[in-house]
């Protein structure tokens, strides 16, 4: 019989909870994604991030999960979850950047969240907030109903 590798999955927090930035509104996670993204890239390409957030809506950690052109970047859910399950997210925000600065969300923006959304449903892991962050500022998709 062939000897199967076993799979091992480990997280490690490497602060402690008290010292985690807290998002709980859009103002703070907007000011919390421009503190980690690159402003080079801002008005460049665009990039999506996901943020693990734990039951009192601390960040647990972020990853950038696509890097695309100056018009889009393929988004996979499957991407999304992998790192939110490896990270114990109790919850996830998401963002990405509109290099032309424009504040409006594409049909492809909404129909990307609701399907993320539903996803997060199904394991457990809510979506809390979609952001889009421009050089001028930011949009939220749930303060505009669009999740």
């Amino acid at each position: 019989m062939p000897i199967i590798a076993e799979v091992s999955l480990a997280y490690k927090a490497a602060q402690s909870v008290e010292t985690l930035p807290t998002i709980a509104s859009p103002e703070e996670a907007a000011s919390y994604l421009r503190s980690i993204w690159d402003s080079d890239t801002l008005e460049f390409r665009e990039e999506f991030i996901v943020v693990l957030l734990n039951n009192a809506k601390n960040v647990l950690g972020w990853s950038r999960i696509s890097t695309g052109g100056s018009t889009a970047t393929i988004v996979e859910p499957t991407a999304i979850f992998q790192t939110a399950l490896l990270g114990k997210a109790n919850s996830i925000l998401i963002a990405h950047n509109h290099p032309s600065g424009r504040k409006k969300a594409s049909t492809a923006d909404i129909t990307l969240t609701k399907r993320i959304k539903e996803v997060g449903s199904l394991l457990g892991i809510p979506l809390d907030d979609h952001i889009i962050l421009c050089a001028n500022g930011y949009l939220s998709l749930r303060e505009e109903g669009l999740m």
